[in-house]
């Protein structure tokens, strides 16, 4: 089954899609107008710019049909379609994006925006309301608003240029602590053996090859902040001054932010699988913020990013401002799904 072509006839009541990408997971969600979130499908890397166009494409098909499958309906263009992905920077990479979403006849035109996932992320974590959003997952980068609807961003540069407290940048630097310590020039660490099992290497001298020649992906090295976060917390010290740098790197994103806004009692919104999960690296994130910024606050009750795409969907739908009935058939939804903020 394919998707219907663009332009083909709406039927039935309006229904948004929200399309969340990350470095290593998209989700796509289907909802009506009023809330009711009818599917969640979930696949891999959808970035054009890690994958390619094709590879991307096929990801989003795929998704697009499992979603409408869940839903028990038949495919076709929606009212409004949100995607936010952390590779759009530009307005090229929105177009290349656009083009791959309207060539598969996902949504008109004109019912159609891309941007950086940043912008789904706060809209979720911050239901529409001021304020900032972190992202610490794969990548990092950090959003904010203030009451004037002026907009600063901050990190989001990408893993080759700053990519500061994201889950690549802590594989990253477990993997140079590994070959320093072989080497000579740093202290014994237990990252060397986590990174020599977890690249499957018989000797970290292969690690050359393997980064060079082999091709490491950006996934595979963020697969690795799950052991710097574990020898940390078993009492490693060159894992756990690689947390506390990271931490540090995201404070300083969020301080960035908030004083180029002038937000004095920001909520701030955290998103993205290593501030989620990972316990030690939180806090120190937030023993940081604390220090460097003791009237802000942690926002409750949000919405996943997938969500917070479905909300911006709503407003290209010219479906007005979402109200509280509609977060909460949205939050209903959720919890329904096992799909938490």
């Amino acid at each position: 089954m394919t998707p219907a072509a663009a332009g083909a006839p709406r039927r039935g009541r309006p229904i948004l899609a929200g399309i969340d990408g990350g470095g290593t997971r998209t989700r796509l969600a289907l909802a009506t107008a009023e809330g009711e979130l009818l599917a969640l499908a979930e696949g891999g890397c959808a970035s054009c710019v890690e994958i390619g166009s094709e590879a991307a494409r096929s990801v989003l098909a795929e998704l697009w049909h499992a979603a409408w499958v869940r839903a028990g309906l038949a495919p076709r263009p929606v009212d409004g379609l949100f995607m936010g992905t952390g590779s759009v920077l530009s307005e090229e990479d929105a177009l290349v994006n656009r083009g791959i979403l309207l060539a598969l006849g996902l949504a008109a035109q004109d019912a159609l925006r891309v941007d950086n996932d940043a912008w789904n992320a706060h809209a979720g974590g911050l239901l529409g309301r001021p304020g900032i959003l972190l992202i610490a997952g794969t990548g990092s980068a950090c959003l904010g608003r203030n009451e004037r609807g002026e907009t600063w961003r901050a990190g989001g540069w990408g893993h080759f240029l700053d990519d500061r407290g994201s889950a690549y940048s802590l594989g990253s630097a477990a993997m140079v602590a590994a070959t320093r310590e072989t080497d000579g020039r740093g202290p014994r660490t237990a990252l060397t053996e986590l990174v020599r099992g977890r690249l499957g290497l018989a000797d970290l001298r292969g690690i050359y090859r393997r980064v060079h020649h082999e091709g490491l992906s950006r996934a595979e090295v963020a697969a690795l902040a799950p052991d710097v976060v574990r020898a940390a917390e078993d009492g490693d010290a060159v894992a756990a001054a690689i947390l506390q740098q990271g931490a540090a790197g995201l404070v300083e994103m969020v301080v960035t932010v908030a004083g180029r806004l002038a937000l004095e009692r920001p909520d701030i919104a955290l998103t993205g699988g290593l501030i989620e999960s990972a316990g030690q690296f939180r806090r120190l994130f937030l023993a940081g913020l604390e220090r460097e910024l003791p009237l802000s606050r942690l926002a409750r009750g949000g919405l996943a990013p997938v969500l917070g795409a479905v909300l911006l969907a709503r407003e290209l739908a010219r479906a007005g401002a979402p109200d509280g009935a509609f977060l909460e058939r949205l939050r209903q939804g959720a919890a329904r799904l096992g799909l938490g903020a």
